[in-house]
């Protein structure tokens, strides 16, 4: 049993590391919605975090009553804890199977991958992974596509916001990119907003489109790796919404402004990192280029 109550990112980023393990042992993986229901294709069960009494292992008296029932052989976690108190918990439910638990993410001064850092975290824990192997694979491979699911046509997706407004770069970038950049080489354009976004909702409301453009906010998993499955191209922050485009498949352009892509850069066969630049009218001409070349070069 793998527990990792992350964002939706920062959960996709063991989808290497569980590649690997697929078929290869019953994976359990407890975590937090939507994310746990994108890697169901690499695990044997998910289980939401924010149900059943997991919040109680930091307490002296944990509520075991629902993890007791669960037959696991080893436990590793991923949790802030640094009193240990968690995985005293997960001692008094488990008993004495292993317990392994991890710090969620690695220092930002050790140069290692978040993904590479979880893999290698399993692999310490005894389980038969490498996770060097894991990564490069995860470049190569979409670990979340489906044979035959991609129907990529002439749609781009722009996702112009993310969880922290340090990430973002400017709206006035975003409406020059589906203006100027997109306006001839797409025949439909989409722009994704999240439920925390209500502010650049109504600023992309306020601006004039054509018919060929769409507004969509806060989409359910199915209905957002549809679209993404479709796309022909997808430009996004440091978002989950870029790791999962990446993880499916779909030609990506990830936009870094505040956070290390050397650490969290999107895997993924088709990822362009667009690292920060003061200059925006430098990164929209660097942008503007790929875009031309992922049309002419499609998936």
């Amino acid at each position: 049993m793998v527990i990792r109550p992350s964002a939706l990112g920062d959960t996709l980023l063991l989808a290497p590391a569980l590649y690997q393990l697929a078929h290869k042992m019953e994976v359990t993986l407890v975590g937090r919605r939507p994310g746990i229901e994108f890697l169901v294709p690499l695990i044997d069960k998910a289980l939401d975090y924010e149900k059943g009494g997991w919040h109680t292992l930091f307490s002296q008296t944990p509520d075991c009553g629902n993890l007791s029932s669960l037959d696991v052989e080893r436990v590793i976690c991923f949790l802030t804890d640094p009193n240990g108190n968690a995985s005293k918990g997960l001692q008094a439910c488990f008993g004495d199977i292993p317990i392994h638990c991890f710090r969620p993410f690695p220092p930002r001064e050790e140069n290692i991958h978040v993904a590479h850092y979880l893999a290698r975290c399993l692999h310490d824990s005894g389980l038969p992974m490498n996770p060097e192997k894991a990564l490069e694979e995860a470049k190569r491979t979409p670990l979340l596509g489906v044979k035959g699911q991609r129907t990529a046509g002439h749609m781009v997706v722009l996702h112009p916001g993310s969880g922290s407004e340090r990430k973002n770069y400017p709206l006035e970038f975003w409406l020059r990119l589906l203006r100027d950049a997109c306006v001839e080489l797409f025949h439909k354009k989409i722009v994704l907003l999240g439920p925390a976004e209500d502010e650049l909702y109504t600023q992309f409301e306020k601006e004039q489109w054509d018919t060929n453009t769409e507004i969509i906010r806060c989409p359910w998993p199915e209905a957002l790796r549809s679209l993404l499955n479709e796309a022909a191209l997808y430009i996004g922050h440091d978002t989950g919404i870029t790791h999962l485009s990446a993880l499916l498949g779909t030609p990506t352009i990830a936009l870094f402004r505040d956070s290390y892509s050397g650490q969290w850069a999107p895997l993924g066969p088709d990822v362009t990192v667009v690292a920060p630049d003061s200059d925006y009218r430098v990164l929209f001409e660097m942008i503007a280029e790929v875009i031309q070349g992922s049309i002419r070069h499609p998936l």
